[in-house]
């Protein structure tokens, strides 16, 4: 399967159940589909082997889902030269990785996988409490559970301290002994990150924007790899805000991007140029920098993009 057949795959899945998306056409961004549905919020990266997603991709995919509070995830076949198992889940810079078809699983089936692959196999987190209380309630002593699994003493205290994981086929053992799942499930549609939201601006128009946005009131957060070059807040608004020197098709491309992306993360998106005449594509407006200066605070600024986003609605059905 290619790429763009994956990507169509996977969007399928999550608009038939109910998602709301839409898809990126932008070289190298960190993700191919953002999608929403009652309160999940999903930034979805697809590539058919996932070490092909770059460590700066991972980065500005968790910078995103921290900022928005939402998931990210990683859809793929391959990692290395081995398929991706179904039912496993991977990790690729902290974010979790997975097939399409366990996507489709938990989407579909409602069923959320539990094993994880780590250097040198498959594991799983196990309920520890659960395990000891059937380790005493079936007469098994600490070193006489051990023995029969084939594992240390030490090691089957972690587990029932929930402080290691388990391999498979230990874990497989524990069910079958007991007769009753242990298994912990991976909620993959409610994952957190860790992120850095401090990223230094690129350019000199960069910083300089940037600083004029945080003279408003607003929060600032870079993005390298997007259509946006950052994320902006202020209270509940939200503006993914795209900066140039000047328009050109690419930018055009990129504001038609953000005039989808907006729609599905309830945010407003504004392009700041060096140079442009104030106008509309999509619902995003171009503003020339000159304009920035003369907005006294992120209301103003809030209050602008929606009255030129009116204005343009009135010409288009007037």
């Amino acid at each position: 399967m290619d790429r763009e057949r994956l990507i169509r795959t996977v969007e399928a899945i999550l608009r038939g159940t109910g998602y709301k998306t839409a898809r990126m056409d932008f070289k190298g961004s960190c993700f191919d589909i953002v999608a929403s549905r009652l309160l999940l919020l999903l930034f979805v990266k697809v590539a058919t082997n996932i070490d092909t997603v770059t460590e700066e991709q991972a980065e500005d995919l968790k910078r995103l889902s921290k900022f928005f509070k939402a998931s990210p995830l990683i859809v793929g076949l391959k990692t290395k030269n081995a398929e991706l198992e179904e039912g496993v889940v991977y990790e690729r810079f902290g974010i979790y990785a997975l097939r399409p078809e366990t996507l489709y699983d938990v989407l579909v089936e409602n069923e959320l996988p539990a094993i994880f692959a780590e250097r040198g196999g498959f594991y799983v987190r196990i309920n520890g409490g659960l395990l000891k209380r059937l380790r005493e309630k079936y007469g098994y002593s600490v070193n006489e559970l051990a023995q029969l699994l084939g594992v240390s003493r030490k090691s089957l205290i972690n587990y029932e301290r929930g402080e290691q994981a388990v391999s498979l086929e230990v874990a497989i053992r524990l069910e079958e002994l007991f007769d009753e799942p242990l298994a912990e499930p991976i909620d993959i549609l409610h994952s957190t990150v860790e992120a850095n939201l401090n990223v230094t601006p690129e350019s000199p128009l960069e910083r300089e924007i940037f600083e004029r946005l945080k003279g408003l009131g607003l929060g600032v957060v870079k993005v390298k790899k997007a259509p946006f070059n950052a994320v902006s807040k202020e209270d509940e608004f939200n503006i993914l805000t795209g900066i140039d020197e000047t328009k050109t098709r690419s930018t055009v491309k990129r504001a038609e991007m953000v005039t989808e992306v907006s729609k599905i993360i309830n945010s407003d998106g504004v392009f700041i140029l060096e140079k442009t005449r104030t106008e509309v594509v999509g619902e995003v407006p171009l503003i020339p920098k000159e304009s920035l200066e003369e907005v006294r605070d992120a209301d103003e600024l809030i209050e602008m993009i929606e009255e030129l986003k009116k204005e343009i609605k009135k010409q288009l059905f007037s």
